[in-house]
Parts: C-alpha cells; structure tokens; sequence
C-alpha cells in the first residue's frame, strides 16, 4: 500500500506486511514491514501505523545486518536473569563469605497495570518509590494551574496520573499485606 505525506514529500510503500506486534488505542498498531522509502530499496521497518495505513509515526528502519545484530543483542538481553533475581540485597557480598541468604520473592506485576505504569512513565514493575517520584515529576508538569493554556488537557492528564498512581500503590499494598 502506498503512502504520500504532501508536507513533506515523502512516499513509501509496503511491500510485505510482517506482523502487528502491539494493537494501541485510537486506531494505531506497532508493526513490522519490508517498506521502500521515496522509491530505495525496501527495508525492515519498525514503527506506529493507523490501521489503514494512511500515516505513520516515527519509527526505525533497518537493514538486514542491523536486524540481524538487533536480534541478537535482544537475545542477550531477554536470556538475562531479572533485575530481581541478580544477586543483590538478600546476597552476602563479602569475598569468600561462602553463605548466601534466599532472595527475597518479588511478587509478579499483573499485566492489566501494564496502561498504569506508563501513564507514569516508569518500566513496568516499577517500585513503588519510582512510581511516587514519576508521579510527582508528571503533576508538577501537567497540573492545571502550570498549564493555563490548555485547562481541560491539563486536568484530564492530572487525574489520569493520579488514578494511575493509585492503581499501583493499592497493588502494592495488598502484596505488603501478603507479606512480600
């Protein structure tokens, strides 16, 4: 399928569709494709389309080689062992101690908060000092009173921030009430 930005004169084409690996609100999916930009030769491209295809936002594009690289290092990556699961609090880091203490549980984030932590800006998971610190930075940036240009944006993002926030720390609470 082709596409033509007129402000900037760029075309593109899709030559083969690879898959939608996120589905976004509003009608936007993350997709993969072999596309051609303003007529060179196609390559992988990673980006946000609208589902019919009519725009797009940025993205990345890739040769073969650098889709290969990525994948490997996305590879290393993935096969890591969880932050949470290294040795650190719970581990005995003197040399030579030879005793090692069990690592505390950390309780699995479910998924469905997944919208919550990035109405926060925070990695998913986050701890509940990072969601605090996110959520004061993001208010003191959206509060109404800071953005009196554009009121009822301001206070739709505030009270979206805040319910976000509320989400989170009421998980973390019922996981320190099971006592993790």
């Amino acid at each position: 399928m082709a596409f033509t930005n007129q402000d900037d004169e760029i075309e593109c084409e899709i030559i083969e569709s690879y898959g939608v690996f996120s589905e976004g609100v509003k009608f936007w999916n993350k997709e993969v494709n072999l596309v051609s930009w303003n007529g060179r030769p196609a390559k992988l491209d990673i980006r946000n389309w609208q589902r019919d295809h009519q725009k797009c936002g940025k993205g990345i594009t890739l040769t073969r080689k650098e889709a290969e690289d990525l994948v490997k290092l996305l590879s290393e990556i993935l096969n890591r062992k969880p932050r949470a699961e290294k040795a650190g609090p719970g581990v005995s880091g003197k040399p030579g101690s030879g005793t090692k203490k069990k690592a505390a549980h950390v309780p699995r984030v479910p998924e469905t908060l997944e919208p919550f932590f990035k109405e926060l800006k925070v990695a998913f998971g986050a701890s509940p000092d990072e969601c605090k610190t996110a959520r004061n930075t993001l208010l003191k940036k959206y509060h109404p009173d800071m953005n009196m240009v554009n009121v009822a944006y301001a206070t739709r993002k505030t009270i979206k921030i805040k319910e976000a926030y509320e989400k989170i720390m009421a998980w973390w609470g019922e996981q320190s009430n099971k006592g993790y």
